[in-house]
């Protein structure tokens, strides 16, 4: 059977549903409107809050001629994504160290040891920065002098990033695949995965979730679930008090994207090159779209009316054949594929940011080389501009404040555009 012919008998049969009886909910106690209904002027979290949706709420000024207003370096290579909050980027790199840039001037404000590299992306709330690391750490830090606040130990590495919200900090543990493999076997972790509610003033446990296998997807959370993917394939809603189970989803492929949830549904991605709907009070599917792709690692964005997202296609050795990495846009009601954009990469990693009429993602490869970067799009499919970063590209994803994308690349900068 062809991948392609597999890959579709699969879609046809791969979303079931769990539903648990504990704390079952209506459908009418979940928000069925955007989350985002107004200009943000923040980004304190990955995918810019808790809903995870990606979108700023308003239009972009940055026009088809954009200009670096400053750049960042560091000493290593950036795969986490920046934060912006009260005139402040905040971002790890692998170079094991949080910065505090100056959002205005690219001035750095400080830097805060790690034992590890960070690739997680930190989350900023009421003056703390929440960060994990390879060194299995979520640390709390000073956002104003970057002092330690309090540290957590985990059994696991830590990949994924925070999600704080009603003094609590939600956070995925564990990461022993792919990118984090070698990193796992040096320290000898465990093939284990916890979701975690910690004290957002103590960082002491409110609640652990442990699940078969690693957690680096970051949670959405509202007042009624804490949304969050794993490696085993399932999507789990957990009560946020609790962290008893709500239902689970079930994939049947690794998820590494993060949920974002808008209109009543969430929305997935996994490692068999698809985008799942699911209705955020019962766990039912509403649709499944199959990209064709290798694989998504990034998460989707999402606006009033499209789902946005990339992918990572299809090269064999026994195909001379290069194929290479698209941004797609699907219906957001019923998954209908409404266009695709063809980069000159072959991966995108990166997760898209979202205007009224525009999108923003970053592309990169496994190797150092060309054609990678960040791309401009129209929401309609246009490419409005494409700016090159060196190294291996863009596996982060951007944060757009006040007419500002700010991105990290793989050449170990930190890039203000406007």
């Amino acid at each position: 059977m062809s991948n392609r012919t597999r890959r579709q008998f699969l879609a046809s049969i791969s979303a079931t549903t769990v539903t648990v009886a504990a704390g079952c909910q209506s459908p009418g106690s979940v928000r069925t409107t955007h989350p985002v209904s107004e200009p943000i002027t923040s980004w304190p979290s990955f995918r810019g809050g808790r809903y995870n949706t990606g979108y700023t709420g308003g239009a972009s000024s940055i026009g088809s001629s954009p200009s670096i207003k400053w750049t960042y370096d560091a000493d290593g290579p950036f795969w986490g994504s920046p934060v912006v909050a009260n005139g402040t980027v905040y971002v790890g790199s692998t170079d094991n160290s949080l910065y505090a840039i100056d959002a205005q001037t690219g001035t750095e404000e400080w830097a805060f040891p790690a034992q590890h590299r960070i690739e997680a992306t930190p989350a900023y709330s009421d003056g703390t920065v929440y960060v994990g690391s390879y060194d299995k750490h979520l640390y709390a830090v000073d956002a104003t002098d970057g002092t330690e606040e309090w540290s957590r130990s985990f059994d696991g590495l830590v990949r994924g990033s925070p999600t704080v919200w009603d003094g609590s900090v939600f956070i995925g543990v564990g990461c022993h695949n792919l990118a984090c493999a070698w990193y796992a076997d040096e320290t000898d972790v465990p093939e284990n995965g916890w979701v975690y509610s910690l004290d957002a003033a103590s960082g002491e446990t409110n609640w652990r979730y442990e699940v078969g296998t690693e957690v680096v997807s970051s949670p959405a959370v509202t007042d009624e679930a804490v949304y969050v993917g794993a490696s085993d394939g399932t999507l789990y809603a957990l009560t946020p008090a609790s962290g008893d189970i709500k239902w689970t989803y079930d994939t049947r492929d690794m998820i590494w994207s993060s949920p974002a949830l808008a209109f009543g549904t969430v929305f997935i991605t996994d490692w068999n090159g698809n985008v799942h709907a699911v209705d955020a009070a019962t766990g039912d599917q509403e649709w499944l779209a199959d990209t064709a792709g290798r694989y998504i690692s990034g998460s989707v964005a999402i606006d009033e009316e499209g789902v946005y997202v990339g992918h990572t296609p299809y090269n064999t050795l026994d195909d001379p054949t290069t194929n290479h990495a698209k941004v797609f846009r699907f219906d957001r009601t019923t998954g209908t594929e409404e266009w695709t954009f063809e980069t000159p990469a072959l991966e995108i990693g990166s997760s898209p940011v979202v205007t009224e009429e525009r999108l923003y993602v970053g592309s990169h490869r496994q190797t150092d080389g060309e054609d990678v970067g960040i791309h401009a799009l129209t929401t309609d499919g246009d490419e409005e501009w494409f700016l090159e970063i060196g190294n291996r590209g863009v596996g982060s994803s951007p944060a757009l404040v006040d007419d500002v994308l700010y991105f990290s690349g793989t050449d170990a900068t930190v890039y203000a555009v406007e």
